[in-house]
């Protein structure tokens, strides 16, 4: 008994650990194929962002309970278009405003766009690859190109777990995305998912297209370096999920001549160093 008392809380964490693990591993498949989806809808409809969430919140319906019949499948539909209107982004990374200002074709605009700017896709096989012109660093082919970046809030199940990777999350977010924070700041794992299709439509702009100009790096590849990380040590915790932070340590406390960080700096009072700092 007194084997399992200091060895079983352990074992049960690792456990309640893996299980999270998996159910996340499910997920991420599951967002995945979902990603794909949307995309995949949003080649048929010009790249209109609305049917792309639309289907996306579709596809996840297995992951907010499924149904055996169609009123349970709607009202799984209803939960996850509820949780992923609020605690997921859809971003069309392509086509770009540049790719509009290259290759929109006028005489599509009032038949097809209703005022918007239209890439052509008609006959896009026996088309020319053409130039890549400057703007957008295309050819016609990378224009009808939709790629779709989205990032999704995934919600921990298992008890006391969820709590804990909430934690870690938050001590290693860089801070650099407002949105990546604030899934943190609300118990959320963040998933990003990336799909990248051919048109089947005329892609028609958006409301306000993400700006890539050029090639980038004048076409030359360049490695990016390690993603942004954050320096600071760990939170010193007294509970598992870190609800209770314990005081500094004592090497971070300083002394009375204003010393920290070291417990062998002599205090120049006449104690002994580890004793002052202990």
């Amino acid at each position: 008994m007194t084997e399992f008392a200091v060895v079983g809380p352990i074992l049960i964490l690792l456990g309640l650990a893996t299980l999270q693990y998996g159910l996340l591993f499910f997920a991420k498949n599951q967002i995945n194929h979902a990603t794909f989806m949307a995309a995949r809808a949003g080649t048929l409809a010009h790249a209109n962002l609305g049917v792309v969430r639309a289907t996306y919140a579709k596809a996840l319906i297995p992951l907010y309970g499924g149904g055996e019949d169609s009123f349970e499948l709607a009202q799984a539909y209803g939960r996850s278009l509820a949780d992923t209107g609020v605690n997921a982004r859809v971003e069309l990374l392509n086509p770009t405003r540049e790719s509009f200002d290259d290759w929109s074709e006028p005489s599509l605009t009032n038949v097809v766009g209703n005022g918007r700017r239209v890439i052509p896709n008609g006959s896009l096989a026996f088309r020319e690859t053409g130039p890549v012109k400057p703007a957008s660093g295309q050819n016609i082919q990378d224009a009808n190109l939709i790629k779709i970046r989205i990032t999704h809030g995934y919600e921990p199940k298992v008890p006391l777990i969820g709590a804990v990777y909430a934690k870690y999350l938050q001590w290693l977010d860089p801070g650099n995305d407002p949105f990546h924070t604030l899934l943190v700041s609300r118990g959320r794992i963040p998933v990003v998912s990336h799909a990248t299709l051919l048109m089947q439509s005329d892609a028609i702009e958006p409301d306000d297209p993400v700006s890539m100009p050029g090639t980038g790096n004048d076409g030359s590849p360049v490695n990016p370096g390690e993603p942004p990380a954050v320096t600071t040590p760990p939170p010193d915790c007294l509970t598992a999920a870190c609800t209770v932070a314990n005081s500094p340590l004592p090497s971070d406390r300083p002394d009375d001549n204003g010393n920290a960080g070291d417990p062998d700096i002599d205090p120049g009072d006449g104690t002994p160093p580890c004793a002052a700092a202990g």
